[in-house]
């Protein structure tokens, strides 16, 4: 089994969690990941990391996204979309277009956003849809979250399409009732597929069903070095450094551009494979995760 990134075009109907069991019998591996919540009724990129890509989950999850969601108008649920009860409703929007272009507007840049009670954010260690669908109620936080751009590609009085990029963390659910409020009504997310996530697009995703009846699945594989191109990156062909960055050792490494103090960096082989992530330290690499080039993982 070999280790890498896999850009799934999730289907709406299932969990993010369903796609990584559905991949670990795929892959004939333990070791999957997913890189970002994707809500059941919700499809389009979600990347999934295989082998001892695991561990870069971190790097991925904090990526720019980018969304295609439909907001309607005058019905508002409990889970803030399709899938749930009707808790009120009220009228059509009250504003035109250009009106609302404006609104939007107000929702650019780092903003305060309250997450939907249905979410897999945790409080006291259980996820908060859990509690919400135990009729537990919990005081939720609002959270700082960043909007890069709203693009409204239709508008009416009963629904609006938008395209949003955002980071980590956003709820489009939210920012729909968040609208539909600014709108003098209420709302919820009726629609919603995630068009990227970092460097993973939609039109380069493959279909889990594809995934699932591939007689050759490692072909869809991505290197793991591409959820770490936007960082420093020297490649070493001595073989005492390989392994004194593979036993975790500081090393003088010679990197195109000197990492600044402290800057996430990392190291490769001539043949592009990850040996190691770490800092630059005191003119120095330091290792933090190191990688087996070729190592065999336990299959189930």
């Amino acid at each position: 089994m070999k280790d890498g990134i896999v850009n799934v075009m999730k289907p709406p109907g299932i969990t993010s969690h369903d796609v990584v069991n559905s991949l670990r019998k795929v892959y004939h591996t333990k070791k999957v990941g997913h890189t970002g919540t994707l809500d059941p009724d919700a499809l389009g990129v979600l990347p999934v990391c295989i082998g001892q890509a695991t561990r870069l989950a971190e790097y991925l999850v904090d990526k720019e996204k980018e969304y295609r969601v439909m907001l309607k108008f005058g019905i508002a649920t409990d889970t803030g979309d399709n899938s749930g009860e009707i808790v009120e409703r009220g009228g059509n929007s009250s504003l035109s277009r250009e009106e609302f272009v404006e609104l939007t507007k107000k929702f650019i840049g780092k903003i305060q956003q309250m997450p939907p009670k249905y979410s897999a954010i945790k409080k006291d260690g259980q996820p908060l849809y859990k509690l919400a669908r135990a009729g537990v109620e919990v005081e939720i936080e609002p959270r700082t979250v960043e909007i890069y751009d709203i693009k409204v590609l239709m508008y009416n009085e009963t629904e609006a399409l938008l395209n949003v990029r955002c980071g980590k963390g956003t709820y489009m659910r939210s920012l729909c009732e968040d609208l539909a409020k600014g709108c003098g009504t209420v709302g919820h997310m009726c629609y919603l597929m995630r068009n990227q996530s970092g460097i993973y697009r939609i039109e380069d995703a493959i279909r889990l069903d594809a995934l699932e009846a591939s007689e050759n699945p490692e072909q869809y594989l991505r290197p793991m070095s591409e959820a770490l191109k936007d960082l420093p990156q020297a490649v070493v062909s001595d073989e005492t450094v390989k392994m004194r960055l593979q036993n975790g050792l500081s090393q003088k490494i010679q990197f195109p551009q000197t990492p600044s103090q402290g800057q996430t960096a990392w190291v490769s082989d001539e043949q592009g494979n990850l040996l190691a992530i770490g800092s630059w330290q005191n003119e120095s690499f330091q290792p933090h995760k190191v990688f087996k080039v070729g190592e065999e993982d336990e299959n189930i």
